[in-house]
């Protein structure tokens, strides 16, 4: 029973997050963050519902829920810099990564491939980006606590999720095709690192209810 809880953790949080945002943020219409939720809970649902028909071939939608998801944190972290030069520099790998993967869909054999090596990188760049998000917030002075600023703990549920399951994508693939015995135990543990960043968005969501009465 805990197992098949486990396997919904990438879809049941951010449905109840989606529901949290719709019934009490104000705006959602430029929160990045409620539009990566959606794309979760849509991909990952498709994933699970496959998984529960016994299909094999779940995985491509992993690719395009990691397509979307890079794409729109591209645009929060583009937004959250303020800055032009940032914004381009951002947008371009962004870019690149979606040209990267339409190639190698047309190129590849199977709709089943995992490409961990996009995967990986797109996960160090989303690091970086929240890491240059932490350094600007300590060479600046911030006029509030930054405890009660949304994006902080955005931020903080990001760098954990790709952070943590960074070596998860980067060998995935590798482990998949030796039939590693475990792949299952080791994909459960994103689920509960993807928990976890549900947690820190839930916060996040508090704090901008609060400052917007």
């Amino acid at each position: 029973m805990v197992t098949k809880a486990i396997n919904y953790f990438d879809t049941i949080p951010p449905l109840l997050l989606l529901i949290l945002a719709l019934t009490t943020m104000r705006r959602q219409g430029r929160d990045y963050i409620v539009w990566y939720l959606g794309g979760q809970f849509f991909f990952n649902g498709y994933a699970n519902w496959l998984n529960e028909l016994e299909r094999e071939t779940n995985l491509f939608a992993y690719s395009l829920n990691f397509s979307w998801a890079y794409s729109i944190l591209s645009l929060y972290f583009a937004r959250l810099y303020a800055s032009r030069k940032w914004e381009w520099f951002i947008l371009s790998l962004a870019a690149l990564y979606q040209l990267n993967l339409i190639y190698t869909l047309q190129t590849s054999s199977t709709v089943a491939d995992f490409n961990s090596g996009s995967f990986g990188a797109a996960s160090l760049l989303i690091t970086v980006a929240c890491l240059i998000y932490y350094m600007q917030q300590l060479a600046g002075q911030p006029k509030e606590n930054i405890l009660t600023v949304r994006d902080f703990w955005y931020v903080n549920g990001i760098f954990t999720y790709y952070t943590s399951n960074f070596f998860i994508f980067l060998t995935y693939n590798s482990l998949v095709s030796r039939n590693y015995a475990n792949i299952g135990v080791i994909w459960k543990i994103h689920n509960v690192v993807f928990l976890i960043m549900c947690v820190y968005f839930f916060v996040g969501m508090r704090c901008k209810a609060l400052l917007e009465k």
